[in-house]
């Protein structure tokens, strides 16, 4: 989220439809929103919102395990997925028809034909490497559901245990998968038996493993499928049951503390928020550095010495290890600098041949969007120029012909858009390369501005706050002050009467399925008027100088 010098925001002049004052009160109003929610501990402790995958994947478990029974519980749950039968996503439509369906008797299984039209739309909005990965998921879903899977399915049951890296999410989902895929397919082997060892690893009959519910619930059906473990399958619901929401529904994850911690106090540095408020969120991260514990399920070197999204969850991960160490040196890189240098190290230690970042472990894919933040994360540091060349140049090499890049983490084509535009920002203004890289990232977001100034997550949506956000900070630092003031007009006459914003969310997880934080819409708007705020200062700085 760096936030460049203004020699950047120097060339071109304060938007003249814009009041620099209603600016100001919004931006002090967001402040407020955001900081009122900061426990005294410094943590943004907020709750993930309920989801339909998570929601089906419960409602299925307690169907084909006949828990619940006529419980509350199950009771709420059907409510929640009933009101999601006639949802605008297709997918979450279907996912909740069909697990309506089974619970209640009423319903018919989906086809084969509904199985390919559902794989083929998921993976349309996730990264290609890991399209085979998440074409199982979806398949294994599905099969939980009722789907009939197609042959090729059937027959692409794995018949040797990988061993490329792996983070130890993906170990374990891709050991889920492999199970459920295999009770489909009666299949039962020395893969079968591994994923059920990598599974018991988990101790899915007490706990959540890693905050993460969705993993969870397919830890669950992928020992469902298989005999003597009726017993872990039936506690494992239990634990899960103690984190259903009011709303009746599941989330995806239990907490991500980390996260929006540091992606708020990012937020809060560039808007000018009090400084106690910052030390306050600054101390608990540092406090909660390295993870819960050793990802042992790993299957490559993980990031050690970083962050992870939760003081709960042991896998750090570039993300958040770039944006923390944004945030501890913006508000002291004196008192933080320890961590700040084991933080730094760690992410140097993940570095691909490529010059690109992986998200969690060295030797995994390097991408644009995590090579971006990490570039963000390490540009105070100069001994680290060499590293952040090479990432550069990996960027500049990934960059698409319409100009953006690979989806990342997000819905929003803008949110890897921005960062590269930022870390742009970090290079030597001789580096043709990079500066050519920042002019057609400006001008496809000039092209894909809409009418009403705003822009939406693919080229053509309705505009939405978050990706908004994303491109008014990516035109801070372009030549043009006209989109700059149909953007901000956009921004300020969509914020609510509490201060804060809304809008779909952008972030995903696992790729490509949507997961909610109301902070999350919050802090990229806050960031965005963090970064116009250096516009407006040094508009200021211009005027008393001609004075």
């Amino acid at each position: 989220m760096y936030l460049a010098d203004l020699e950047y925001a120097a060339r071109m002049p304060w938007p003249a439809e814009v009041d620099p004052d209603r600016v100001r009160e919004a931006t002090d109003r967001l402040i407020a929103h955001v900081a009122g929610r900061v426990d005294a501990d410094g943590a943004l402790r907020e709750e993930c919102r309920s989801r339909v995958l998570e929601s089906a994947l419960a409602l299925s478990l307690m169907t084909r395990t006949g828990a619940g029974g006529d419980s509350p519980a199950r009771e709420r749950l059907l409510g929640f997925l009933r009101a999601h039968q006639d949802a605008p996503d297709q997918l979450e439509r279907v996912l909740a028809t069909l697990a309506v369906g089974r619970a209640t008797g009423l319903g018919s299984a989906g086809d084969t034909g509904l199985v390919a039209q559902l794989t083929e739309g998921v993976l349309g909005d996730a990264p290609g490497f890991i399209s085979a990965r998440r074409r199982m998921m979806v398949c294994a879903v599905l099969s939980v559901l009722g789907c009939p899977l197609p042959p090729e399915v059937l027959a692409a049951v794995a018949d040797e245990v990988p061993s490329d890296p792996l983070h130890s999410w993906a170990a374990v989902q891709q050991a889920s998968v492999t199970l459920i895929l295999a009770a489909a397919a009666g299949v039962e082997n020395e893969v079968t038996a591994a994923a059920l060892e990598t599974l018991a690893a988990t101790e899915p009959a007490t706990t959540v493993w890693e905050g993460y519910a969705l993993m969870h619930l397919l830890v669950l059906h992928g020992l469902a499928g298989f005999p003597g473990n009726e017993e872990t399958v039936r506690r494992g619901l239990e634990t899960l049951l103690r984190h259903q929401r009011a709303d009746g529904g599941f989330p995806f994850v239990l907490e991500m503390h980390n996260w929006c911690t540091s992606t708020a106090g990012t937020a809060l540095v560039a808007a000018g928020a009090p400084t106690e408020l910052l030390r306050r969120m600054a101390g608990m991260l540092a406090r909660h550095q390295g993870g819960a514990a050793p990802a042992s399920l790993s299957r490559g070197a993980t990031l050690t010495d970083g962050w992870s999204m939760s003081e709960i969850v042991a896998q750090n991960d570039v993300d958040d290890t770039s944006c923390a160490l944004e945030f501890l040196q913006a508000v002291d890189p004196i008192a933080y600098g320890d961590s700040v240098q084991r933080g730094v190290a760690g992410l140097l230690a993940v570095q691909g041949a490529d010059g690109g970042f992986p998200t969690y472990v060295a030797g995994a894919s390097s991408e644009p969007c995590m090579t971006a933040a990490a570039v963000c994360g390490l540009a105070a540091h100069p001994g680290t120029l060499p590293a952040r060349e090479r990432a550069l140049a990996f960027l500049v090499g990934s960059q698409l012909e319409d100009g953006g890049f690979e989806p990342g983490w997000s819905r929003s084509r803008l949110h890897t858009i921005f960062r590269a535009r930022l870390a742009a920002c970090t290079a030597d203004p001789r580096d043709h390369h990079v500066a050519r890289m920042a002019e057609r990232i400006e001008r496809t977001v000039l092209e894909t501005q809409n009418e009403d100034g705003g822009w939406g997550m693919q080229p053509g949506d309705p505009s939405d706050d978050i990706s908004t956000a994303y491109g008014l900070i990516t035109l801070c630092y372009g030549t043009d002050h006209r989109p700059v003031g149909g953007a901000l007009s956009w921004l300020l006459a969509r914020q609510n009467a509490d201060g804060g914003y809304g809008g779909p969310p952008d972030m995903v997880g696992p790729r490509p399925f949507p997961y909610s934080f109301p902070i999350l819409t919050d802090a990229p708007v806050l960031l965005a008027f963090g970064h116009v705020r250096s516009r407006i200062r040094h508009m200021e700085s211009v005027l008393q100088g001609a004075n």
